[in-house]
């Protein structure tokens, strides 16, 4: 038999295999943070041993579930200036409280609150787009949960830089860092084309290919899409 470290046994157990197999009765053999095998447990339990065994009584055992857009230390804002359309809500609202009040700490406390509730929820991975996210980023790998993290560089000043010259500077240096760690994907994040220009979108996108990471924007959100026909001949996506 091979030794893993870890069995889960009695498990209902979904997949997201290509046939989308169900187990009624499963087990999933793991070594280190790799899933060796899974199965029906009978065959698992055939085929492998382990130092520590943990029968799931049934229970479901299923792919983490994936939050594909946050802002995470907003936890700490939760009920802010609710019900307000969207433009009004975060020009009006969001923003003078962000630079006022958005600080590292702030980041790393709104995070590790975030990753709490998302880890009850059955969330193990996430994409962030917010400030600091280099203390975004620390938190998350301090909670073991996966994300993709990334920088927010606007056209006017923000809580963690004067101009967008400095978002780009404070991005560049935490991909530079982050890159290649085993939980964290550093990203640029423009915000979005109603609160960038086209050399900042540009930039942006450069900094991405460079460094071969994602980007994490907003787009068509509110009256996004209205605005940007206003100045262009094309939707956001189109738009040039």
């Amino acid at each position: 038999m091979l030794s893993v470290d870890l069995l889960l046994t009695n498990a209902t157990l979904l997949t997201l295999n290509p046939t989308g197999d169900v187990y009624s009765s499963g087990a999933i053999a793991i070594t280190g943070d790799t899933i060796t095998a899974v199965g029906p447990a009978h065959e698992i339990a055939a085929q492998y041993t382990a130092a520590q065994i943990i029968d799931c009584g049934g229970k479901v055992v299923m792919p983490g579930l994936v939050n594909a857009h946050t802002h995470v230390p907003m936890t700490l804002l939760r009920g802010l200036a609710d019900d307000l359309r969207l433009d009004v809500w975060l020009l009006g609202y969001m923003m003078p409280v962000e630079r006022e009040f958005v600080s590292p700490d702030f980041c790393r406390l709104g995070t590790l609150l975030a990753c709490a509730e998302m880890i009850r929820s059955g969330v193990t991975a996430f994409a962030d787009m917010y400030y600091f996210e280099e203390d975004v980023a620390k938190a998350t790998a301090e909670a073991g949960m996966r994300a993709l993290c990334g920088q927010t560089v606007l056209k006017f000043p923000s809580p963690d830089a004067g101009s967008y010259e400095d978002s780009l500077a404070y991005t560049r240096d935490f991909i530079q860092r982050w890159k290649n760690h085993p939980l964290i994907v550093p990203a640029p994040a423009p915000h979005a084309p109603y609160t960038c220009t086209a050399e900042i979108l540009q930039a942006c996108s450069s900094l991405a290919a460079e460094f071969d990471v994602p980007l994490h924007i907003h787009l068509s959100v509110g009256q996004e899409a209205e605005s940007v026909r206003g100045q262009s001949s094309g939707r956001p996506l189109r738009a040039r």
